[in-house]
């Protein structure tokens, strides 16, 4: 197997106590929580992102182009299925008690919420999981109705796998009367995610022995079933590997070649990341041929993909937080976001295959003005060229091709102000990328999660290429045309909404760089 991705030591402290979400769950699960995380839950649709053009606390942080709650916490993605148009955005919410929230949207970017589909109960929660459509009705439930598998967290901590429904589009959605549907007496069992099988024209489903039992090893199980109530185990990928959450399974098409392969997102607990596992699968076994880093941020956690869309695009979407420090920042009376929803395609390079990740198409659409575009620029340690240009925002998105020439670092500072600045680095002799966000504002410094980084070699013309999607409280780095990213959130002041170049020890050239205004049009 080619394992491609690098991963990163991290040598700061941690704050607090480390905890699984599945102990923050049970350590939190009393009846008095319960009746706390439940009094919030309302059924009444509305629009997401409420903004006003102030510094107030809840707005200055406020995503103007990811998807965040109106109000309350919000972690993993769940359910992620299209239909009728609609993109459908279950996820967990409720920060004591988990349940699932909903919310759907026609464009990828602009969400409207419709309150709590899932709720818990006084001793089941409900955890993440994944949602299909049922054309041909096999489950019985109605013709195309949308069918959720989750997870039942106990109060006791055992977890099972779990049926809800609905046959008028989500708008209602009721629990299956045979619940569970994969009984347990363990916990670390979760995050099922079911998908239709067109080889044998049935139902799969991933799930996550998190911690192996006496009778099955750590690894994702994979479960076929004829009408999505019974299920039969198949097998085990990976058996033996812990602490690995939130898988799914989709097949792509692989550029340049006339084959296909699939793709297990997995989320490893240690270190807090997600991988693609790229492989074949025989509709009982899973088998990789390598090994790739999703993301190299602090704050890119339970990747989830979407069923049922138009065109095999690998469209996907990933909770933009980090457990270790989750519960710890900021609440301005709402916590969580997502990233921009993603799509995955892969490319035959040589013996392996290429994974790319790039922003949903539809992103392009939040583009309101172009602030500035630059051609054949020098950078130097005394000469930006973004000096006297226009570029203060706080919502931009940023496209541009570097020639280092000289330099042994080039880069970006977003978000600057009198004293703080989130800087993008790129090490020339030491092929790496750097995210620095000691000095970016609240909460992150050089003690704590300040740096990232990612292994990154030029393409073959020397340069490199950066995709920078920048939004009030996140930064996310696609480069080389999708091979690495990086994501990262950021607390900066509401006036740190400068943009510069820099070089050090040399010259660098820009070949081309423009920069746009992004917007949700709200």
């Amino acid at each position: 197997m080619v394992r491609n991705d690098v991963p990163r030591s991290k040598d700061a402290p941690k704050k607090g106590l480390k905890l699984s979400r599945r102990d923050l769950a049970h350590v939190m699960g009393t009846s008095a929580l319960a009746a706390v995380s439940l009094g919030g839950v309302t059924g009444l649709p509305s629009v997401s992102k409420v903004v006003s053009a102030t510094d107030s606390v809840s707005d200055q942080w406020r995503p103007k182009y990811h998807f965040s709650p109106a109000k309350g916490w919000m972690n993993d993605p769940n359910g992620l299925v299209y239909h009728d148009g609609v993109y459908h955005l279950f996820y967990q919410a409720g920060e004591t008690r988990r349940r699932w929230d909903h919310a759907t949207s026609t464009d990828l970017v602009t969400w409207t919420e419709h309150g709590t589909k899932i709720p818990a109960t006084s001793s089941i929660q409900a955890f993440s999981g994944g949602a299909v459509t049922d054309h041909e009705n096999t489950a019985g439930f109605g013709e195309d109705a949308l069918l959720c598998m989750y997870t039942g967290h106990h109060d006791d901590g055992t977890e099972d796998q779990r049926i809800a429904y609905s046959t008028d589009n989500g708008e209602t959605v009721h629990k299956y009367d045979g619940n569970p549907v994969i009984p347990s007496d363990v916990g670390d069992f979760r995050d099922p995610n079911p998908f239709w099988y067109d080889s044998d024209e049935s139902w799969r489903m991933v799930v996550s022995r998190v911690q192996p039992t006496d009778g099955r090893p750590a690894g994702i199980e994979i479960y076929s079933s004829e009408n999505f109530v019974d299920w039969a185990y198949e097998s085990t990928y990976r058996s033996g590997v812990e602490g690995w959450e939130c898988p799914s399974l989709i097949e792509l098409p692989v550029e340049g070649a006339n084959e296909t392969r699939w793709v297990l997102p997995v989320s490893p607990m240690e270190p807090r990341s997600v991988e693609f596992h790229v492989g074949h699968f025989t509709g009982t076994d899973f088998i990789a041929e390598n090994v790739v880093r999703a993301d190299y941020g602090d704050d890119f956690y339970a990747t989830q993909c979407w069923g049922n869309t138009p065109t095999e695009r690998g469209l996907n979407i990933t909770w933009m937080n980090n457990w270790e420090y989750a519960m710890e920042g900021p609440n301005p009376g709402w916590r969580g976001a997502m990233t921009v929803p993603r799509t995955v395609t892969l490319k035959e390079r040589g013996e392996t295959t290429d994974v790319r990740q790039h922003p949903a198409d539809e992103i392009t659409a939040t583009r309101t003005k172009t602030l500035v575009e630059l051609d054949s620029e020098i950078i130097t340690p005394s000469k930006d060229p973004l000096a006297k240009q226009d570029v203060e925002e706080r919502t931009v998105e940023l496209i541009g091709t570097i020639d280092p020439l000289s330099s042994d670092r080039v880069g970006l500072r977003v978000r600057e102000g009198d004293t703080q600045e989130s800087v993008i680095s790129y090490d020339v002799v030491g092929e790496v990328l750097h995210f620095d966000r000691t000095n970016a504002g609240e909460f992150f410094d050089a003690e704590y999660y300040g740096t990232s980084s990612m292994p990154m070699e030029p393409l073959d013309d020397g340069t490199i290429e950066l995709r920078v999607l920048i939004d009030r409280c996140s930064i996310e780095v696609f480069a080389n045309n999708g091979r690495r990213t990086m994501t990262n959130l950021v607390y900066p002041d509401w006036n740190s909404t400068g943009i510069s170049l820099f070089a050090e020890e040399g010259a660098a050239k820009v070949e081309h760089l423009i920069a746009y205004e992004l917007s949700d049009n709200q």
